[in-house]
């Protein structure tokens, strides 16, 4: 009977830990090997070879890898995050900066406050309005939108986070300026509040829209590197990545 191997692997900052589960007869193993943090797919596939000689299975036989990383948490704590910017209604560019009055502790005299994800001159507004209803007040002004798009490639830009007021209620603009971003910024990471986070409240969805734009590049690059070593080693493995939520 061929055998079935499935693989269980936790890529953290400083340890790849790897659980082994051999189907056919119910064997489990484990194996711990060090993470490579500039391209975690090699401390992987490193373990998994490592396994495959010590437990005795060929690369061949292993039909499932389950994948759980840090990569996108240690980014966000690290700040190692590539470089982003915000499209918004106009006059609503200051909300990452101005966030919300919470304070950890309320009788401070004075508050640091954390960096916002995005800097203020990376905040950017276009002339549109939905109101709460999602009916349409001010049309969008795609040419705004177009010499947004310019100043976003001369910033160099590696994603966009856009952000519209009201289009949890009405989403239409900002499908309108993802589409006009996609076609002038090739290669960029557009993300739109509207399928991120649908919800009332600009400074949370904009904020989380922002992070997930952000952490695209990250997350990206690592699964094309991690896609290409898995065609060449585990030719016959399904991979699952597994979410924060499980």
């Amino acid at each position: 009977m061929d055998q079935d191997i499935r693989i269980a692997v936790d890529i953290g900052g400083t340890f790849t830990d790897i659980e082994i589960l051999d189907a056919t007869s119910g064997a489990i193993h484990q194996i711990k090997t060090p993470s490579t943090p500039a391209d975690p797919s090699i401390g992987l596939l490193t373990g998994i070879r490592q396994a495959s000689e010590r437990f005795g299975f060929p690369m061949e036989a292993v039909q499932y890898l389950l994948h759980g990383t840090t990569i996108a948490t240690n980014a966000v704590l690290e700040r190692k995050l590539p470089l982003g910017a915000v499209v918004t209604t106009a006059g609503f560019e200051d909300v990452m900066q101005i966030g919300r009055h919470g304070r950890t502790d309320v009788y401070a005299i004075t508050l640091a406050q954390p960096e916002p994800l995005v800097a203020r001159r990376f905040c950017f507004g276009v002339s549109e309005r939905v109101n709460a209803a999602g009916e349409i007040t001010v049309p969008l002004d795609e040419a705004g939108v177009r010499r947004v798009a310019t100043e976003l490639a001369k910033a160099g830009v590696k994603s966009v986070a856009v952000c519209l007021l009201h289009a949890y209620a009405n989403p239409a603009h900002e499908r309108r300026v993802g589409a006009i971003l996609a076609e002038l910024l090739p290669g960029v990471a557009i993300t739109l509040a509207s399928d991120i986070s649908p919800e009332i409240r600009e400074y949370e969805r904009m904020s989380t829209t922002a992070l997930n734009a952000m952490l695209v590049p990250i997350v990206q690059r690592y699964t094309d590197r991690l896609a290409g070593r898995m065609k060449e080693e585990l030719p016959e493995a399904q991979v699952y990545l597994v979410q924060s939520n499980g």
